[in-house]
């Protein structure tokens, strides 16, 4: 009976947090927080008296060792306790040396909290990183660097077992695989396999009479029938646009904003803009393009596309400071698109890829030069046409408040009086507030539109926008551009930027895409840092298919679908998950696939399928969010991609499970297992509720009890219950006696089903 991965009790619980096996949980913004947060500050204000030319007080501050060697005085820090670190107290100026030394000004405060923070996180520092060396050049970057180079489609390799290679895909796998004496696994079984892609497509599991229609169905093709089934599915967008919702940070909630009114109004529109562009297949190109600079394409009469713009606008917004959303949006725009880090330039020409600084203020002109509209623009009817006159008129009551307030205290705002403008705030407030609440409005679009004016940026010298340095113009990285690069001339140039970004002669979109797509097929990308690509990225696994794939996909029309049938129809996809140990022996990794890597659930599958076993899924698509972590009911059985999501309070649960992070784009969430995953499972009250649903099915509890187990363990892992498991089953009942307040045996049984790692993971 396969029922006890999870940790099975409280006390085993206690155990593994005694034991500390649980506390070494990877960090996944460590080497990110050094770059973007910590290097500026080191370079600024430490290294010209703690690097390598000086060194007072036996110090260095340039390296990760000299760091480790510490002072005269001993270690200057004790990873993760920044109030043991003397080199917090320096800077915090409550040590007994204080630094910077008076009389030079102290840090400013939000350098200090970077160091104090970094500290806490235990001091990551990257492999190799220093504080003070000269980045590569653009021209040894485009002849030395695989990611710069064009995308070129090479031939297929020889193989002996030619037998085995269902598509190309195949042969650039398993050319390598001979190479190194290693062979492909056996092909999976039927009932593996629908479980496997279903979840991988729709992120649902299969019924048991599907499992059992392509298990009896003797036609060659039926598993290419399935795979074409569920990408026609509408719930494939829902599994999809919420892999693409993590690499745009997407969040219902602006973080941290003081007075300000925290929701955006209609953040959902983003969301429902990138479920139906996955449904529709709308080519990656257009994609990329819409979400950059919907507002300067010829729409016509369907304005949906202009709430792809919430790709830009939905980020954090750190208190308005309007640098710092700027940045987070060249971030999002280069990391995500372009694997590229490029807001490590914005203090500094980069210290490993050809970005400098110059570069990243000519993209942060494009963005200087673009606004928010105040008028959000409609693109679409009202949510709820029945509630449409009461929504107006409350709208219009709160509006005209604004207004009358404007009107009677011209003088005193005009005065900036810090009292008459919070109460004007607190009106305005209110008006966001009724959008993102009320129901009956018409669907805006968190849209971005160009200036009158275009800007002309500088750079900023030290990253601070009162340090004014050279002009530079508004146009595209040069390491990604022609020899000739033009600077941009439309507006904005946001549109220029988009079409820069998704043209056929870029060496890095195709790429990246492809790699994200194969990431969430296989569980590791061929690239295995999905979001950087540069010379601190790992190289590829396989770049000869890497560039086969991406050289397919732009030939294909960019379609992603296309893709996804591919990868899928592959004999590397179709292997089994059972790893032959010489085979684990010489590759531990898995780099080369000789089989197929087994996967945990992420946190939206994973509810999604308890409510799946439940039989209680709510359909209903689309529209603002639910509140799906409320620790009572009532519950929300809506999919999870539907909940309202609050990155200033992210929920613990989701946190528990390694969401991903709002606050920047993630390529690639991490998947830990620690005692607070099972007691979730074993403890919460929406789990229990669907315990509960589960045991009281009508295809489930009209059957005699040992075709009740056999059709519960049908309905959980997608195959019939083995003999073992349905006499286990049937003891555990008769041993489990009367009903207890909490549930009954069948309920309990039912949540053991839930509990296991059978259920969570997939072969």
């Amino acid at each position: 009976m396969r029922l006890a991965a999870f940790p099975a009790s409280v006390g085993m619980v206690l155990c593994l947090l005694s034991s500390g096996l649980a506390a070494d949980v990877p960090d996944s913004h460590g080497a990110e927080f050094f770059e973007k947060s910590v290097r500026p500050v080191l370079a600024e204000h430490c290294v010209a008296c703690h690097g390598p030319e000086k060194q007072r007080g036996g110090l260095r501050l340039d390296s990760k060792a000299a760091l480790m060697k510490g002072a005269d005085v001993g270690p200057v820090i004790v990873a993760g306790d920044p109030d043991k670190s003397k080199l917090v107290h320096a800077v915090r100026q409550d040590g007994e040396h204080k630094m910077p030394p008076p009389p030079r000004p102290q840090l400013a405060p939000e350098a200090v909290e970077a160091l104090t923070t970094w500290v806490k996180m235990g001091a990551p520092w990257p492999d190799g990183a220093a504080v003070a060396v000269k980045g590569t050049s653009v021209d040894d970057a485009r002849k030395r660097h695989w990611s710069f180079q064009p995308v070129h489609k090479p031939a297929l390799p020889t193989v002996k077992n030619t037998a085995w290679v269902k598509n190309p895909i195949d042969a650039f796998v398993l050319a390598q695989l001979e190479e190194k004496g290693l062979a492909p696994s056996r092909p999976a079984d039927r009932r593996t396999l629908i479980r496997r892609v279903s979840l991988d497509l729709i992120g649902l599991p299969p019924t048991p009479e599907e499992v059992e229609a392509l298990v009896s169905d003797p036609s060659p093709d039926a598993y290419e029938k399935l795979v074409d089934r569920l990408l026609a599915s509408p719930h494939y967008g829902e599994r999809w646009g919420r892999h693409w919702l993590d690499i745009a940070r997407y969040s219902d909630t602006k973080g941290y904003v003081f007075t300000e009114e925290r929701r955006y109004p209609y953040s959902y529109t983003y969301r429902d803009y990138a479920i139906r562009a996955f449904n529709d297949d709308l080519p990656y190109d257009q994609f990329i393009v819409q979400q950059l600079a919907a507002d300067r394409l010829p729409l016509g009469d369907d304005k949906r596309p202009l709430a792809a713009l919430g790709y830009l606008t939905l980020g954090r917004r750190f208190l308005n400071n309007q640098p710092d959303i700027i940045d987070d949006r060249i971030d999002v725009t280069m990391r995500g698109f372009q694997a590229l880090t490029v807001g490590c330039a914005r203090c500094h020409d980069h210290k490993f890829d050809p970005i400098p600084t110059r570069d990243y203020y000519s993209l942060y002109g494009v963005f200087a030069s673009s606004t928010e509209p105040k008028d959000l623009p409609a693109i679409g009817p009202s949510d709820d046409p029945s509630q449409a006159a009461a929504f107006n008129a409350e709208l219009k009551k709160r509006q005209d408040a604004v207004a009358d307030f404007k009107e009677k205290n011209k003088a005193e705002l005009a005065a900036r009086n810090r009292k008459f403008r919070d109460d004007l705030r607190k009106l305005e407030n209110e008006v966001t507030k009724w959008e993102a609440e009320g129901s009956g409005g018409p669907v805006r679009a968190m849209a971005l539109e160009d200036l009158p004016n275009p800007v002309t940026p500088h750079v900023f010298l030290r990253g601070k926008p009162d340090n004014v340095g050279p002009e530079v113009p508004r146009q595209f990285v040069e390491v990604l551009s022609p020899a000739e690069r033009e600077p941009f001339k439309d507006g904005s140039g946001r549109l220029e930027l988009a079409r820069a970004i998704a043209s056929k002669d870029n060496p890095l979109t195709a790429r990246v895409m492809v790699n994200r797509i194969w990431q969430h097929h296989f569980g590791e990308g061929i690239v295995r840092t999905p979001s950087d690509f540069g010379a601190r990225g790992e190289p590829p696994t396989h770049p000869e298919l890497l560039d086969w794939l991406a050289a397919t996909f732009m030939e294909g029309g960019w379609s992603i679908k296309k893709m996804h049938r591919l990868l899928l129809l592959s004999n590397t996809y179709q292997q089994e998950s059972l790893a032959d140990p010489d085979q684990a022996a010489k590759d531990p990794e898995n780099r080369l696939l000789s089989h197929m890597n087994r996967l945990r659930l992420e946190y939206e599958p994973l509810r999604d399928s308890l409510l799946f076993a439940a039989g209680d899924l709510d359909p209903r698509a689309g529209g603002k969010g639910d509140d799906m972590t409320n620790p009572r009911p009532p519950f929300s059985h809506r999919r999870t991609v539907y909940g309202f999501i609050d990155r200033q309070n992210l929920p613990g649960v989701l946190r528990t499970f390694d969401f991903a992070s709002p606050d920047a784009t993630v390529g690639m969430r991490h998947a830990t297992t620690t005692p607070p995953q099972a007691l979730f499972l074993m403890n919460n009250a929406f789990v229990v509720e669907q315990a509960k649903a589960f045991a009281a099915r009508p295809d489930v509890a009209a059957l005699k009890d040992d075709a009740r187990i056999d059709r519960m363990v049908r309905i959980a892992y997608g195959r019939p219950a083995e003999p073992e498991e349905i006499a286990l089953g049937l003891r555990f009942l008769k041993e489990a006696g009367a009903s207890t307040d909490r549930l009954t045996p069948w309920e309990q049984y039912a949540q053991v089903l839930l509990e296991a790692n059978e259920f969570a993971f997939v072969d």
